[in-house]
């Protein structure tokens, strides 16, 4: 790591050079190093010890994404104007005689009213030819100052949906945002959005998906009229936003449509009221579905996040399908009851994604992520209407 005197983008990218030259003498056992760059990652640290969480996942994403990251401190409200920076090599280790793959982290501190200027030093320190990301962590991303001054160059904004202060409002901005970014005329991009909280359901909505991958119960898959969502509140607050994108991803792959009234509360229960195609009594006939979200009593050491989820079928033959966490930690249980049918019962081993894990899956993207916009858009509905009943029943 080399610190700057001063700062501006050829100072830095002069002192990277010499970084690099440094950690090429220095390579053990003449192992060579690649300087292998994929993308550029912008990130945005308010304090320090949140750059250093961010620090340590931009070390573990090397062996899938070596990239420059640019680390930005924004602490406006902190102390007298002053922008400090300095530089490092990120480097995976490797079995010798291995060439030893490297990405490059820059970081910037910035103080006071200089923080103003962070993303024009951002934009001149940026990979030419590279994909540019911008993450966002924190409760209020679309309320950051960065955000829209460097709109026109990113191809991708992640942001984690679990860290908002208001779930249920910031839906409706992550919905907006999803549709229409707002990108400056003439731009050559369009920015997409990931979603960390969406990546960390991956484990739920596959275990769902596997039910019917079976010939045999893959029919009741269009059957269903019921599905109950039980959630842990994070610290004791009710977020049902992992619930309402489990609904919002249940509609989009199924066929089901809203209701005008899609949303009832009953308690700290959320109703949501959808219609289906029926099967088997003509082209046009519908069906009711119900999805009930609810707060669940957790375990003393239970994380924040999904914790059951229940589809049934209830008209002709009954069926049942859970996916919900075991009591051993780390593992799901799952079922599947047919009427008529023994009930079949597993253990899996589903270990919760590091963030380092889900940050990786979303880089993976090229393109937007069609099924989340869809599932986004349909969770940011019910998100719209659970506001307007909040409103209508406060005193």
């Amino acid at each position: 790591m080399s610190t700057l005197p001063f700062v501006d983008s050829a100072t830095i990218e002069g002192e990277l050079q010499r970084l690099w030259q440094e950690t090429a003498e220095t390579a053990t056992g003449g192992q060579a190093v690649t300087r292998a760059l994929t993308l550029n990652l912008i990130a945005r640290a308010t304090d320090p010890a949140m750059a250093e969480r961010i620090s340590a996942v931009v070390r573990d994403l090397v062996a899938s994404h070596p990239n420059r990251t640019l680390l930005a401190i924004c602490r406006p409200e902190d102390g007298p104007p002053r922008i400090d920076a300095w530089v490092q090599a990120n480097c995976l280790l490797s079995a010798p005689g291995v060439p030893q793959v490297c990405g490059e982290q820059i970081s910037i501190d910035a103080h006071g009213a200089v923080t103003a200027q962070i993303a024009s030093l951002i934009l001149a320190l940026l990979a030419p030819d590279l994909p540019v990301v911008l993450w966002l962590p924190g409760p209020a991303p679309f309320d950051d100052p960065l955000l829209p001054r460097l709109l026109g160059v990113i191809d991708r904004l992640i942001i984690d949906s679990r860290d908002l202060s208001n779930p249920v409002r910031d839906l409706g901005r992550m919905a907006a945002f999803d549709r229409d970014p707002g990108t400056p005329s003439g731009a050559a991009r369009r920015a997409a959005l990931s979603d960390l909280g969406w990546a960390a359901l991956t484990p739920w909505r596959e275990l769902i998906a596997q039910f019917f991958d079976t010939r045999p119960l893959l029919p009741h898959l269009r059957r269903l009229d019921q599905v109950d969502i039980g959630y842990v509140p994070v610290d004791g607050r009710p977020d049902p936003l992992p619930g309402l994108l489990v609904a919002g991803w249940l509609a989009a792959c199924l066929d089901w449509t809203p209701l005008e009234d899609a949303v009832s509360i009953e308690g700290a229960a959320l109703r949501l009221h959808l219609r289906r195609p029926a099967v088997g009594v003509g082209p046009r006939a519908i069906r009711l579905v119900t999805i009930i979200i609810t707060p669940v009593t957790p375990a003393a050491d239970a994380a924040p996040g999904l914790a059951t989820l229940r589809l049934r079928a209830l008209d002709g033959v009954a069926a049942d399908f859970q996916v919900q966490r075991a009591d051993e930690q780390g593992h799901i249980l799952t079922s599947a009851e047919v009427a008529g049918h023994p009930p079949v019962r597993r253990l899996t081993r589903c270990v919760a994604p590091s963030l380092a894990d889900l940050l990786a899956a979303e880089l993976r993207l090229l393109s937007r992520d069609a099924m989340f916009s869809a599932a986004l858009q349909t969770a940011a509905l019910f998100a719209a209407q659970i506001e307007r009943l909040g409103e209508a029943i406060e005193p």
